[in-house]
């Protein structure tokens, strides 16, 4: 027969990984779009990067996130086509389409030029190396509900003519762009992972 010290033991064991079990299921659960929305994570994760903030504003000028270092943030977004520019050492636009139900991710990161650093976006395009690569680049993020982020629908921090002259540069260079250009900047609706996909992250 077990004494009564082995028995409370177990007990304690048990509740432990009962409460151990919700947490790591919520966890994932954060990038679980809801049916009626999109969810699109912008991932900031590169360590030369900490410092760094990167603002991504939408075509009426208003600030939809601001991802600073080591951190995945989630924004709900309705179905549908969008067009977002990302404001950092250069100025991009990237178009979406989006699917109810489904989760789309976007990576900002910085590389290292000659006498500079120059931003760059890889949206997560389903087979390609970023799709592969996606789990990697989370790895270590803080995951932030982006809809509480303090920039969120509001014009950006700076002259209005100034955020207008980010979306000319960026627009001109998706028009000069030629089509391959384009499509590394875009997310289509098949590149939305989906609940089951989401549970390997």
């Amino acid at each position: 027969m077990k004494s009564t010290h082995q028995v409370l033991l177990i007990s304690l064991a048990l509740v432990a990984l009962a409460a151990a079990r919700p947490a790591a299921a919520e966890g994932k659960s954060a990038f679980v779009a809801p049916k009626d929305v999109a969810l699109v994570v912008f991932i900031q994760n590169a360590p030369d990067d900490r410092a760094m903030s990167y603002i991504v504003f939408d075509a009426d000028k208003q600030c939809v996130v601001e991802v600073g270092g080591r951190e995945a943030e989630i924004i709900p977004m309705s179905p549908g086509r969008h067009t977002l520019y990302v404001a950092a050492y250069k100025n991009h636009r990237i178009d979406l389409d989006l699917v109810a139900g489904r989760t789309y991710f976007i990576r900002l990161f910085s590389i290292e030029k000659v006498a500079t650093r120059a931003s760059e976006v890889t949206p997560v395009q389903r087979g390609t190396e970023s799709y592969k690569l996606l789990k990697t680049w989370l790895e270590g993020a803080r995951v932030i509900q982006g809809i509480d982020d303090p920039c969120r629908g509001k014009p950006l921090k700076e002259r209005s003519n100034r955020t207008q002259k980010r979306i000319n540069e960026a627009n001109a260079d998706w028009k000069n762009g030629d089509e391959l250009y384009r499509f590394n900047y875009r997310l289509l609706k098949e590149d939305g992972l989906t609940e089951e996909e989401v549970g390997w992250l």
